[in-house]
């Protein structure tokens, strides 16, 4: 089962809640290489947390963002002879999502050749109107299901939410897809509540550079707007 064998590298930097929540989805999955990459976290639960996991943590010592599988070395250690997963912390799996969500991925990669990476597709018919951002989000993500390949498969960009890569190199060009229901996963930011943020929030708003904090902040950085009101006219 490729599960089993199939590193997951999860790409960590101050948030336990979700963290905590994929991994046990991952480990209920049975998932064992899991691979979690700390971004020179600070927020005292994660850094307990990390310190009692039975998992391979990787503390990094400095925040490679979300390149930091490659920077590091990591994803060339572990994925260059198999195909690997990454992941940020926050996208979870849904209730209804199959437990071999993973092997379906490798399934197919391995039936579509020229795809480089494949991902869990992201729902967002449930996010809820108290987050701030709802109306971005529904703009920008609806351009990923435009293009189906073949029932429950679509041609869309895929980052890291959840997605399988090809063994080896990245290539310089990458042809992604995205699953359909029920092979999708929820991307917790867009289900907070923007007005009453958790301790927890408050402290990762607090210790993230705004450039990158992309949809958790109470304004969306100008770089997201613009490729929002670009992709969307």
């Amino acid at each position: 089962m490729s599960t089993v064998t199939t590193p997951v590298i999860i790409i960590v930097r101050d948030r336990l809640k979700p963290l905590a929540l994929l991994v046990d989805w991952l480990e209920r999955a049975g998932a064992q290489r899991l691979v979690l990459l700390d971004n020179d976290s600070t927020y005292p639960p994660l850094v307990d947390y990390l310190a009692a996991s039975p998992h391979d943590v990787r503390l990094l010592g400095r925040n490679l963002g979300h390149r930091s599988p490659w920077l590091s070395g990591v994803a060339q250690e572990l994925g260059w002879s198999r195909h690997y997963l990454v992941t940020d912390p926050d996208v979870i799996p849904v209730e209804e999502c199959p437990s071999d969500a993973i092997d379906h991925l490798h399934e197919v990669l391995n039936r579509h050749r020229w795809l480089t990476k494949v991902g869990l597709g992201l729902r967002i018919d449930d996010v809820p109107g108290h987050y701030a951002h709802r109306d971005d989000v529904m703009r920008w993500e609806a351009q990923f299901w435009k293009q189906p390949i073949e029932p429950g498969l679509f041609a869309a960009h895929v980052d890291t939410t959840f997605a399988l890569h090809r063994a080896g190199p990245p290539p310089r060009e990458e042809v992604s897809a995205r699953t359909g229901w029920p092979y999708v996963a929820r991307h917790l930011p867009w289900y907070a509540d923007s007005a009453n943020p958790t301790e927890e929030e408050r402290y990762y708003r607090s210790h993230t550079d705004a450039g990158v904090n992309s949809w958790d902040g109470d304004v969306l950085p100008q770089w997201l707007r613009s490729t929002i009101d670009g992709a969307t006219g």
